[in-house]
């Protein structure tokens, strides 16, 4: 029985003292509502650019946080955090995780952090409980910190935690930028397209920019180059979540008023052409070593990330697994008690691919339907139902035929196969470069798997093939 675990808990919480300075720094501030002069969690987010859910454990003084967490909200009122604003709990049946190195008496803690322009979340996701993605983070830190890369794109199927561990990143590394804003492309609705692209442009320019540059200009391409003057001047980092959606070809089109399609042509090729700015342009600030780094996600490859990504270029690209069985079953404690013996939870595991949003719809209906037993789950034998066949339809109404041709012949079969025999399957009146295409793409976005020269499908993706294609 995998039973619910405790949760391990950070080091510092406020004191009386510093709780009543940052108060008072608060509430001296002018940005908040001119009649009550009250200030919401919400409108702290925006100011600080902490997430609600972390200044709300900052306000309770029961969990620790990060102590780098309590230098950016003291820094974001001017404040210096003095070793008798906070102290380091440590309870019966804790566990600590380190924090800073402890000042001497009477010292300062004077982290250098550079100075704040602004932190926009924007839709970015509460991302307090994450689950694996150890190496992951490991990697595009290094990335980030170390090697420097102005940008760096998170690949893989819809549901993988893309936008999940871009956020986590930056959560962990935005204390080395002056500028973070976090945007997603993806529109509100299918009956709408992406944010104009002028529009776009103006609230990037508005959140990364300094206060003392002039207005935003009106010719895109005037703004465009504003936008990378920033991104020169300052180190930004900015955070562009389901690329997808702008790119050309890779998203369903949307229906209007009037039942006709609504096609963007020239916002699709201006967004490409910014995504291309982004790889080509020299982005290092001025003046400082920190180079200024744009991390995408994405179900598909950008084609700029595709010519131009490489070990010593600045641009990287990472395609997301689905997540192990451990991390998996930390998922899960989180969500209540589950039975099963540990053969079906490889069975479970293997079959979803370890995609923790289909994971999380699984775990939500076994404990509601069958009071957390994957085993009488398994017995069904209905692994694909209408949640999860939403989430499967939206990435495949998003494939070009060919690539959809691919996916039927892959699902009549059980073993890889090679790509001879799938060309012989395939209409020869398609071009073996043509194919070899729709192949890669495949497998950017993770609907197909490649062993050495052959290509099969995930057992979860080969049954819903087969019940779309009625094989």
């Amino acid at each position: 029985m995998l039973q619910p675990q405790p949760r391990c808990r950070k080091t510092d919480i406020l004191t009386q003292q510093g709780f009543e300075k940052l108060q008072t720094a608060i509430s001296q501030t002018d940005n908040w509502n001119p009649y009550t002069k009250s200030c919401s969690l919400e409108a702290l987010s925006e100011y600080t650019g902490l997430s609600t859910h972390t200044l709300s454990k900052v306000h309770a003084r029961k969990a620790g946080v990060d102590l780098r967490t309590l230098l950016r909200y003291f820094s974001a009122f001017d404040l210096t955090l003095e070793p008798s604003d906070y102290l380091s709990p440590i309870r019966h049946g804790e566990t600590t995780e380190p924090s800073l190195a402890a000042p001497s008496d009477g010292a300062q803690v004077t982290e250098s952090l550079p100075p704040k322009n602004g932190v926009s979340w924007g839709l970015a996701p509460d991302v307090s409980v994450f689950h694996g993605r150890t190496a992951e983070l490991a990697t595009l830190q290094q990335w980030v910190l170390e090697h420097r890369c102005r940008s760096i794109a998170l690949l893989g199927m819809g549901g993988i935690g893309k936008t999940w561990l871009a956020t986590k990143l930056a959560e962990q590394v935005q204390h080395e930028f002056q500028s973070v804003v976090w945007r997603s492309l993806r529109p509100i609705g299918r009956s709408h397209s992406p944010m104009p692209f002028s529009d776009f442009l103006d609230d990037l320019i508005r959140h990364l920019a300094p206060p003392s540059n002039p207005t935003i200009p009106e010719p895109i391409g005037a703004k465009m180059l504003q936008l990378m003057d920033t991104l020169r001047q300052i180190p930004c980092l900015l955070v562009l979540d389901s690329v997808e959606s702008i790119l050309p070809g890779h998203t369903p089109q949307t229906a209007s008023r009037n039942g006709s399609t609504e096609q963007h042509p020239a916002d699709d090729e201006m967004y490409c052409e910014l995504l291309r700015h982004f790889d080509y342009a020299q982005c290092t600030a001025t003046g400082t070593a920190r180079q200024s780094c744009v991390v995408l996600t994405s179900r598909v490859e950008p084609k700029p990330i595709q010519y131009m990504s490489g070990e010593n270029l600045g641009i990287r690209s990472l395609s997301i697994p689905g997540l192990q069985l451990a991390e998996i079953q930390q998922m899960f404690r989180t969500r209540g008690s589950f039975q099963c013996k540990a053969a079906e939870w490889t069975r479970l595991v293997d079959y979803y691919g370890g995609n923790p949003l289909i994971l999380s719809i699984v775990a939500a209906t076994i404990q509601r339907l069958f009071d957390g037993s994957i085993t009488e789950f398994l017995r069904q034998n209905t692994m694909i139902f209408d949640e999860i066949r939403e989430v499967l339809d939206s990435q495949f109404e998003c494939l070009s035929a060919l690539e959809k041709d691919v996916m039927r012949v892959l699902a009549t079969q059980d073993t890889p196969l090679s790509f001879s025999d799938l060309r012989s399957r395939i209409s020869l009146s398609i071009p073996t470069i043509v194919l070899l295409e729709a192949l890669k793409s495949l497998k950017a976005r993770s609907l197909i798997e490649r062993t050495a020269a052959h290509s099969c499908l995930q057992p979860l993706l080969r049954d819903y093939a087969k019940e779309r294609f009625a094989l």
